[in-house]
Protein backbone atom coordinates (compact mmCIF):
# COMPACT_ATOMS: atom_id res chain seq x y z
CA UNK A 1 0.00 0.00 0.00
CA UNK A 2 1.27 3.75 -0.88
CA UNK A 3 -0.51 5.68 1.78
CA UNK A 4 0.21 9.58 3.06
CA UNK A 5 0.94 9.32 6.90
CA UNK A 6 -0.23 12.87 8.83
CA UNK A 7 2.05 14.16 11.13
CA UNK A 8 0.60 16.31 13.93
CA UNK A 9 4.04 16.73 15.79
CA UNK A 10 5.20 20.48 15.61
CA UNK A 11 7.90 21.84 12.66
CA UNK A 12 9.99 20.46 11.80
CA UNK A 13 8.68 17.13 11.24
CA UNK A 14 6.55 18.54 8.33
CA UNK A 15 3.13 17.78 7.41
CA UNK A 16 3.26 13.76 6.65
CA UNK A 17 5.08 11.08 4.71
CA UNK A 18 4.72 9.45 2.00
CA UNK A 19 4.63 5.89 2.85
CA UNK A 20 5.03 2.96 0.39
CA UNK A 21 5.13 -0.50 2.26
CA UNK A 22 6.37 -2.66 -0.74
CA UNK A 23 9.80 -0.90 -0.62
CA UNK A 24 12.52 -1.20 2.04
CA UNK A 25 11.91 1.10 5.19
CA UNK A 26 15.30 2.90 4.61
CA UNK A 27 18.01 3.10 1.93
CA UNK A 28 21.12 3.81 3.61
CA UNK A 29 20.40 6.37 6.44
CA UNK A 30 17.82 8.09 4.86
CA UNK A 31 13.68 6.84 5.31
CA UNK A 32 13.00 5.36 1.77
CA UNK A 33 10.20 8.02 2.27
CA UNK A 34 8.99 11.53 0.35
CA UNK A 35 7.98 14.11 3.23
CA UNK A 36 5.31 16.79 2.42
CA UNK A 37 5.91 20.06 4.00
CA UNK A 38 4.61 23.43 3.42
CA UNK A 39 5.24 27.13 4.63
CA UNK A 40 6.90 30.37 3.85
CA UNK A 41 10.17 28.98 4.11
CA UNK A 42 13.42 28.69 1.47
CA UNK A 43 12.24 25.04 -0.10
CA UNK A 44 14.71 22.27 1.48
CA UNK A 45 15.48 19.13 1.31
CA UNK A 46 15.57 17.14 4.48
CA UNK A 47 18.73 14.87 4.76
CA UNK A 48 16.37 12.01 6.99
CA UNK A 49 14.37 11.14 3.55
CA UNK A 50 14.97 10.30 0.25
CA UNK A 51 13.03 13.51 -1.11
CA UNK A 52 11.47 16.24 0.40
CA UNK A 53 8.15 17.97 -1.56
CA UNK A 54 7.46 21.68 -0.05
CA UNK A 55 4.77 23.84 -1.13
CA UNK A 56 5.64 27.20 -0.60
CA UNK A 57 2.77 29.89 0.80
CA UNK A 58 3.15 32.80 2.87
CA UNK A 59 -0.97 32.33 3.56
CA UNK A 60 -0.53 29.00 5.01
CA UNK A 61 2.37 30.07 6.94
CA UNK A 62 0.24 32.72 8.37
CA UNK A 63 -2.75 30.73 9.20
CA UNK A 64 -0.60 27.62 10.43
CA UNK A 65 -2.12 25.31 8.34
CA UNK A 66 -2.16 24.02 4.76
CA UNK A 67 -5.51 25.11 3.85
CA UNK A 68 -4.12 27.26 1.02
CA UNK A 69 -2.01 24.10 -0.39
CA UNK A 70 -4.58 21.88 0.48
CA UNK A 71 -5.73 21.23 -3.49
CA UNK A 72 -2.10 21.39 -4.91
CA UNK A 73 -1.14 18.52 -2.29
CA UNK A 74 -3.86 16.16 -2.67
CA UNK A 75 -2.96 16.91 -6.38
CA UNK A 76 0.64 15.84 -5.45
CA UNK A 77 -0.87 12.72 -3.70
CA UNK A 78 -2.56 11.70 -6.24
CA UNK A 79 0.51 11.92 -8.86
CA UNK A 80 2.23 9.67 -6.71
CA UNK A 81 -0.15 6.94 -6.21
CA UNK A 82 -1.11 7.53 -2.63
CA UNK A 83 -4.65 5.49 -2.23
CA UNK A 84 -5.10 5.97 1.36
CA UNK A 85 -4.38 8.54 4.37
CA UNK A 86 -3.60 8.03 8.11
CA UNK A 87 -5.32 10.51 9.68
CA UNK A 88 -4.84 9.37 13.66
CA UNK A 89 -6.80 12.40 14.58
CA UNK A 90 -10.00 12.55 12.16
CA UNK A 91 -10.22 9.28 12.43
CA UNK A 92 -11.69 9.40 16.14
CA UNK A 93 -14.24 12.46 14.79
CA UNK A 94 -15.29 11.53 11.23
CA UNK A 95 -16.73 7.98 9.67
CA UNK A 96 -14.53 6.39 6.93
CA UNK A 97 -11.52 5.23 8.16
CA UNK A 98 -10.92 1.57 9.01
CA UNK A 99 -10.34 0.35 11.95
CA UNK A 100 -6.74 1.53 12.03
CA UNK A 101 -6.91 5.04 11.41
CA UNK A 102 -6.85 4.77 7.21
CA UNK A 103 -9.43 6.80 5.50
CA UNK A 104 -9.33 6.11 1.46
CA UNK A 105 -7.56 9.53 -0.30
CA UNK A 106 -10.89 10.43 -1.84
CA UNK A 107 -12.53 10.22 1.60
CA UNK A 108 -9.76 12.47 3.21
CA UNK A 109 -9.79 14.69 0.64
CA UNK A 110 -13.22 14.62 1.23
CA UNK A 111 -12.62 15.91 4.65
CA UNK A 112 -10.10 18.34 4.03
CA UNK A 113 -11.89 20.25 1.59
CA UNK A 114 -14.95 20.71 5.04
CA UNK A 115 -12.46 22.93 6.22
CA UNK A 116 -11.54 25.13 3.30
Amino acid sequence: MKYFSIDYRSPPSGMGQIIDTRKPKKIGDRYNMILVDYGDDDTYEDSYYVKTKYFFSNQAAQEGWAGPVMTDIIQYLRDQGVTHVYDGELSYEYKGADEEGFFTLDRWSELMMKFL
